[in-house]
């Protein structure tokens, strides 16, 4: 079955703009698809099995409409610092309204950041996957994580309904096997790998928890 299906491992080209472009279009509707899609319970499932952190800072890249920090709120309780990143200003601006404590940065995954000190947490979902450089990306979020910090990761991975979603929205998408050695070379350590057992999640996406070194 493997062999049928296309190579997932790289994203379809697309500039930064014309990706923003496509993310501020969605915005409106984003929460509602991603729910009934049962994205939100898998999220859920993964903040409950990603390991405690008592009163961090926590960062979630590539957030969208908030619900991957709204899940971590939920499982794990109110950080002592919560910052939003988004490429799409539209979809920063709805995450905003419903996480208004957070500060929101207007910048994509790999944008410097020097104003933002180390963060204790970093979550990061089907952000990944759109980037032209994945290892860039996972050496960019070790940077940025203060020593023995946990990445939360959910990933594309490689399914034919997979195929139907990069061809709205040209993702990669990688096995499990290769998204741990991906985490490993980027200098993570215990990486542990939490397959989402429902639903439309459970056979495009997959969740990950590691610890910078």
């Amino acid at each position: 079955m493997h062999r049928l299906l296309p190579r997932f491992d790289r994203p379809r080209p697309a500039a930064s703009g014309v990706l923003r472009h496509v993310y501020d279009a969605a915005a409106t509707g984003w929460q509602d698809g991603i729910s009934r899609l049962g994205f939100l319970e898998a999220y859920a499932e993964l903040m409950h099995a990603a390991p405690h952190a008592a009163r961090p800072r926590v960062m979630d890249v590539g957030t969208g409409t908030g619900a991957f920090a709204t899940a971590w709120i939920t499982a794990q309780g109110t950080p002592r610092a919560l910052t939003l990143l988004d490429l799409s200003p539209v979809m920063l601006g709805v995450a905003a309204r419903r996480l208004p404590a957070a500060r929101c940065i207007a910048a994509p995954l790999g944008a410097p950041l020097a104003e933002v000190p180390p963060q204790d947490v970093i979550l990061c979902a089907h952000v990944i996957e759109h980037l032209d450089d994945a290892a860039a990306a996972l050496a960019w979020i070790h940077d940025h994580l203060a020593p023995g910090g946990l990445l939360v990761l959910a990933l594309s991975k490689p399914h034919w309904c997979t195929a139907l979603v990069r061809w709205r929205w040209g993702n990669a998408a990688y096995t499990p096997d290769t998204a741990r050695q991906m985490l490993g070379n980027a200098g993570f350590a215990e990486i542990t790998i939490h397959p989402f057992r429902t639903g439309p999640p459970s056979r495009v996406s997959c969740g990950y928890t590691a610890r910078k070194r």
